[in-house]
């Protein structure tokens, strides 16, 4: 059975074209990121926000060390709140949106999203995204906070199926709170 990112990895390497605009909204160490920047080839743009330093130094140092840097525009802010800066970009002009919500892997845990940030952070991610645009969002339940902040994430998933977005949903078999991945591919109309 593949994992979540494979999952995630393989729908945007088929979704995504050179000269891409993607954003990484919870870079973390930049796994991610690095993925985007190489899909979106040289002449696309990836943008990776995180809110902590740490998690962005990680991210330049892995992109620097792939020939990356160059396609990325590293951000440290709160993804929330650098969504909604981001107004200025022309609705419907990003091909793609990652969030891996939690802590930083091997950071310091306290430091987390949380369920009603991450709400507000997907109704701006899917306005920039274009029509058949594609949203990732894993959420990790085995720490305090988790499994609200993926309830949250579920019902939102859902008012967008019922508004007309293609949601799938993906859960690893397991006895304890395994992550989730939703992939959203934006067909209806823009929500109020």
């Amino acid at each position: 059975m593949m994992k979540l990112t494979e999952i995630a990895h393989a729908r945007l390497a088929d979704h995504l074209q050179a000269g891409d605009r993607t954003i990484d909204a919870t870079a973390g160490n930049g796994h991610d990121t690095a993925f985007l920047a190489e899909r979106v080839g040289a002449g696309g743009r990836v943008i990776a926000i995180d809110i902590q330093e740490d998690a962005l130094a990680a991210t330049r140092a892995r992109l620097a060390a792939a020939g990356l840097l160059d396609r990325v525009d590293l951000v440290c802010a709160d993804h929330c709140m650098h969504l909604a800066t981001l107004a200025e970009l022309p609705t419907g002009c990003v091909a793609a949106v990652l969030f891996n919500l939690g802590y930083l892997p091997g950071g310091d845990k306290s430091i987390k999203t949380t369920a009603a940030n991450t709400e507000l952070a997907l109704d701006r991610a899917r306005r920039l995204l274009r029509l058949n645009g594609l949203l990732c969002v894993t959420a990790y339940r085995g720490h305090e906070g988790g499994p609200e902040e993926a309830a949250r994430v579920e019902e939102w998933m859902q008012k967008q199926s019922r508004a007309g977005d293609a949601v799938e949903k993906h859960v690893p078999e397991s006895s304890n709170q395994p992550p989730i991945l939703w992939l959203l591919k934006k067909e209806g109309a823009l929500l109020p």
